[in-house]
């Protein structure tokens, strides 16, 4: 399934509500913030503690990857 990743807003394998998340976490990736209209969408499914709770993670994921990127750390060896 997580190769379906990059095609989920035209994929079948996911609910809505999944796409929502799978983009909501993409732009923060990308640019850090999330655009009102992502925040709309999200709104649809939940509410403001499980927006603060889907975004804290988003960006604590966000965090560790460029901290270990930026040692080049090993996170699973080959």
């Amino acid at each position: 399934m997580v190769d379906a990743l990059p095609g989920a807003e035209s994929s079948s394998l996911f609910s809505d509500e999944e796409k929502a998340v799978i983009a909501a976490s993409a732009e923060l990736t990308r640019t850090a913030r999330l655009s009102d209209a992502t925040f709309d969408r999200l709104r649809r499914y939940f509410d403001e503690r499980q927006l603060v709770e889907l975004v804290v993670n988003a960006s604590i994921a966000n965090l560790n990857n460029r901290v270990t990127d930026s040692f080049a750390a090993e996170v699973e060896p080959d």
